[in-house]
């Protein structure tokens, strides 16, 4: 072959890769575009190629990794071994967490079944994984630590543990970087000999399921139908750490199981991303104890609580909400939420006070008739003077014992609420009728109300 030719070749084969490298771009663009503009309100004015993608679900597990500075090659291992080891219908979503190294190129530059969205802020891990979610459009979801290296079996094993049980709400793998019950003791020394000790432990095996109290984040799988009912991370966490405790707390909260599929082994370098904040570190793991213990108080006894009275039944996040309260999504609008139905506020409301809840939480009610923000207002009132009254509990009144503990009346029940509810539910200086326990003691106490996941970023 003469030099002209193999110039022509070498020419021919770098303009190839760059169309691949372009239409991955156009094609990443053009979803995260179309998503954009049609969250809540159609997928409209997108690019064909995202908008068709994102209205369409899929049989398959979503693979949602968050990532963040200085860790491209862990990234890289971890998305080369999904693809090796994941026979199953998959796709991959990246997050970037405004990284300031060559990620978001190496992110431009791969093609497969692999979207991408790329921050200029750090939302943090819990922040990012919500970006994923959002993005997600998978029948099973799976929240994955970019620093892992999965195995053979991996993803069929930890379905068909999931699959087995519908009371099965999130399942996790073991792994040789962790803290809990997680952490299997290994003596490799390189990838290879990490593949050869996973195959001696992924056999699918249902007497290697262990229901446990806690379950890490490094990996997590659960049903699309589980988020719905469950919702998203909570954003109040700061960077990482307790988010996936908060999480797991609140899908045990529901009657649902937290499971370790002990027949499957996964890689994890660990906690990269936190080792990252340096002196930092203690300062914001303190803050995120501090919120998980100002949200739920004495967590084991509320657990306890919440079991007897769901009696082995199933619940959602809706069960736990208050009624007679102001609500509103991503948008401006405001909802009148009572007894579970939303209804959309129509009027001069803009100054109207509301609590912010995701759109998963609003989905979850069932949408009601317009009402009228004079109605809105009257209906307020009434609630504040019922507080003085001596008649029975109104639904949606609020009531406090001696000792300040607060509940409302919902459903025919006393529903109790902490510190953190209130506030977020805009309830603090709602009137409160002030009653004996004898008293409490007359009405059937029902569920306790807490409050939704922080939501920080504006499109969840």
């Amino acid at each position: 072959m003469n030099r002209g030719k193999k110039r022509m070749l070498t020419k021919g084969r770098a303009a190839t890769a760059q169309a691949k490298r372009s239409y991955n771009e156009s094609y990443n663009r053009g979803y995260n575009q179309g998503y954009d503009l049609g969250h809540d309100q159609g997928y409209r004015n997108g690019w064909q190629a995202g908008a068709t993608s994102c209205s369409q679900a899929f049989q398959g597990t979503s693979i949602i990794i968050v990532t963040t500075n200085d860790q491209r090659e862990h990234l890289q291992n971890c998305i080369e071994s999904i693809y090796q080891y994941t026979p199953e219908p998959f796709e991959i979503i990246i997050i970037d967490n405004a990284s300031t190294d060559d990620t978001e190129s190496y992110l431009k530059s791969l093609t497969g079944k692999i979207r991408f969205k790329v921050f200029k802020s750090n939302l943090g891990f819990a922040g990012g994984t919500n970006q994923g979610l959002r993005m997600a459009r998978g029948t099973t979801l799976l929240f994955l630590n970019n620093d892992t290296i999965v195995t053979k079996n991996w993803l069929s094993n930890m379905l068909a543990c999931l699959h087995s049980n519908e009371k099965f709400g999130l399942v996790g793998p073991t792994t040789n970087y962790i803290s809990g019950e997680q952490l299997v003791p290994t003596t490799y020394t390189s990838t290879e000999e990490m593949h050869r000790f996973a195959e001696q432990i992924n056999r699918s095996n249902p007497s290697q399921w262990q229901v446990t109290g806690r379950l890490t984040g490094f990996c997590v799988l659960m049903r699309r139908e589980m988020f719905e009912a469950l919702g998203y991370l909570d954003e109040g966490f700061e960077i990482g750490n307790c988010e996936d405790d908060d999480y797991g707390f609140r899908a045990r909260l529901m009657g649902y199981e937290l499971v370790i599929a002990k027949d499957t082994f996964i890689h994890h370098v660990g906690s990269v991303s936190i080792k990252a904040l340096g002196e930092r570190f203690e300062e914001v793991y303190g803050k995120n104890l501090d919120f998980y213990s100002k949200k739920w108080g004495e967590s084991h006894s509320l657990l306890a609580e919440v079991q007897r009275k769901l009696n082995g039944a199933l619940a959602t996040m809706n069960h736990f909400y208050p009624t007679g309260v102001v609500v509103r999504g991503v948008l401006p609008q405001p909802y009148w939420m009572e007894n579970g139905i939303k209804r959309p506020i129509e009027g001069l409301s803009e100054a109207l006070a509301s609590s912010r809840v995701s759109q998963v939480d609003l989905r979850s009610w069932s949408l009601g008739d317009p009402i009228q923000i004079q109605e809105v207002l009257y209906r307020l009132e009434q609630l504040n003077s019922t507080a003085t009254s001596a008649a029975p509990l109104q639904e949606g009144e609020l009531a406090e014992t001696p000792d300040h503990t607060v509940y409302q009346m919902k459903e025919g029940k006393m529903r109790r609420l902490n510190h953190w509810a209130l506030t977020h539910w805009l309830l603090l200086e709602r009137g409160k009728r002030q009653i004996s326990y004898s008293e409490l003691g007359s009405y059937e106490q029902g569920l306790p109300i807490i409050a939704p996941a922080v939501i920080v970023a504006n499109n969840v």
